[in-house]
């Protein structure tokens, strides 16, 4: 599975109607990171336009608590010369201003 830059992910979620895009840190993943994307709706386009793009499938969550009804997480990158990390701890919420 390929990661993208995390300006890509928020710039295709909003093409397709994200409530919220922002960035946090996974211990999972191998790049590090992981984009969180809100819909208040399904995203079913969202998710196959994705697939046919990038090349893998995501997988969405539905939520009770949350900015959307439904979540994705993305792998991806983030430009660490754009980002200055401060007393956040591991799994904490970032959102990217640019």
């Amino acid at each position: 599975m390929q990661s993208v830059p995390f300006e890509f992910v928020q710039g295709f979620a909003a093409e397709f109607g994200a409530v919220e895009c922002c960035w946090r840190e996974s211990d999972r993943l191998f790049t590090g990171f992981v984009a969180e994307v809100w819909f208040a709706q399904l995203p079913s386009e969202f998710c196959a336009r994705w697939a046919a793009v990038v090349g893998y499938s995501i997988l969405v969550r539905g939520l009770s608590l949350g900015p959307g009804a439904f979540a994705a997480s993305i792998p991806c990158t983030v430009p660490s010369s754009q980002v200055s990390l401060g007393p956040a701890s591991r799994g904490s919420r970032v959102q990217l201003r640019g």
